[in-house]
């Protein structure tokens, strides 16, 4: 059985954390990816498959002698809660283990930093629940993304541009929500829901109403040291050119938010539907979008050298002109024998209240150990 009380369950979390993300491993891979000696291994793997955690789902191909047992984690062993916090609604989900989404709905919510607004929230969460006969007890953990600088060390809300506000405490979520909280930030959480066993390690690209970023580093968010890495929208991509919300002249947001291809009082929807009819002047301005996306997104490739992922509320648009953006993207990027580092995002929904729960999951899964320990 498994001491919650000790330090013994360090090597059964990482083992957790490995397979949130891989289809499926053998105890031999499970070893090799975590450096644990063979029987280390074996002795988490039984007891995790005692207690339900892991499954057994196959065998690999043999190589010769008996063929070794898949192992992955049980998806509805546990359950995550997300929440997307936006400027006029509030999007929530129920995820498994994996990030699936159980169940999802959308309310009419604008946002108010006050007491009433946060007991809505609570209220919403709670009657969501209910409706969906969601099993609280399975619950480990709630991820709220929010469009703002967070640090999660200080437990504070910076800045948030959308909302103007600065300096506020997190213990606002905290008090509502009644599961451990993660907070943080919109474009964090929507990279967060591309991390698979294929892309550990990318730069994700936010479209959206404010144009935004994360960096993922072999599973993990990096942030930097103000806790504001991935502002991508604020790179200088024309010196001098058109005014930034921020401030500033020429920055990416002003170019690449979903503004610039709708016009007032449009839908993203149906200037597509323009430019899948060959409508000229929707063909321009797409054409002249793409050009900047690909200077954004090589400059980004020059810098790290990693996979980019285009997602946001434009990167649900834009596989049927994948070929198009890398062939303006070979323009910028001489280095390269072929552009095959650009992908389109697999999260086309929920992405943010998804990205969320699985934020919050990463940090809170252990409590699955100690839950089923106290309930055997």
């Amino acid at each position: 059985m498994i001491d919650v009380n000790t330090g013994k369950t360090q090597n059964a979390a990482r083992v957790l954390q490995l397979l949130r993300t891989e289809n499926h491993l053998t105890k031999q891979d499970i070893s090799r990816r975590l450096h644990l000696s063979m029987p280390t291994t074996l002795q988490n793997i039984n007891e995790l498959l005692e207690v339900g955690i892991l499954e057994e789902c196959g065998t690999s191909e043999s190589t010769g002698g008996r063929k070794a047992k898949k192992i992955r984690l049980r998806p509805d062993a546990g359950l995550g809660v997300g929440i997307d916090v936006a400027l006029h609604h509030i999007e929530l989900v129920v995820t498994d283990l994996r990030g699936t989404v159980l169940a999802q709905q959308r309310l009419p919510l604008q946002f108010r930093d006050t007491p009433t607004w946060y007991q809505s929230l609570g209220t919403a969460l709670e009657h969501f629940l209910q409706a969906n006969q969601i099993n609280t007890q399975l619950i480990l953990s709630a991820g709220i993304s929010f469009p703002g600088i967070v640090d999660n060390e200080s437990e504070v809300l910076l800045h948030s541009h959308i909302f103007s506000l600065k300096h506020i405490r997190l213990d606002r979520f905290h008090r509502t929500i009644p599961f451990p909280v993660v907070v943080a930030n919109d474009a964090n959480c929507a990279g967060f829901s591309e991390l698979c066993a294929e892309h550990s390690t990318y730069i994700y690209v936010s479209l959206n109403e404010s144009v935004g970023g994360a960096f993922l580093m072999e599973g993990k968010l990096y942030l930097g040291d103000t806790w504001q890495a991935g502002e991508i929208g604020h790179m200088l991509l024309i010196p001098e050119g058109t005014p930034c919300y921020c401030g500033k002249h020429g920055c990416a947001d002003a170019y690449l938010s979903p503004k610039v291809l709708r016009k007032k009082g449009e839908t993203l929807a149906s200037f597509f539907r323009k430019v899948e009819k060959q409508d000229e002047t929707a063909c321009q301005v797409w054409n002249t979008y793409l050009e900047h996306l690909a200077i954004l997104l090589t400059n980004l490739r020059m810098m790290l050298n990693t996979d980019l992922i285009v997602g946001g509320e434009v990167g649900t648009y834009i596989v049927p002109y994948l070929d198009d953006l890398c062939a303006k993207a070979a323009k910028y990027d001489l280095f390269a024998r072929d552009i095959d580092y650009i992908f389109p995002c697999t999260h086309t929904e929920n992405a943010f209240s998804a990205g969320a729960s699985m934020l919050a999951l990463e940090r809170y899964g252990s409590r699955l150990l100690a839950r089923i320990e106290t309930e055997k």
